[in-house]
């Protein structure tokens, strides 16, 4: 799962998925997410069902099961960029 998360550091979300993403981290579900708990969230909480999440195999980890980013990752990410080099120079 490790591969995933590096492959899913150059993802930009779009408002509509930061959404899901930080309903489904309220949730509880921070890592990974079935397909039952989509279908949960989607019923209980009116959250539209996520087809960027479930089609793409990136986010796919093994059957009806899913990794999502958390959205302390979608902020790093968003301030990295600048200049962020580890050497200090």
């Amino acid at each position: 799962m490790e591969g995933v998360n590096k492959l899913m550091q150059n993802v930009k979300l779009t408002p509509e998925q930061e959404s899901f993403v930080k309903l489904a981290n309220d949730k509880g579900f921070t890592k990974e997410i079935t397909r039952k708990d989509i279908l949960s969230l989607e019923s209980n909480n009116g959250a539209k069902w996520p087809r960027w999440l479930v089609r793409d195999s990136i986010y796919r980890v093994g059957r009806g099961s899913y990794t999502l980013p958390t959205l302390g990752q979608v902020g790093e990410l968003a301030k990295a960029p600048e200049g962020a080099d580890s050497d200090g120079e």
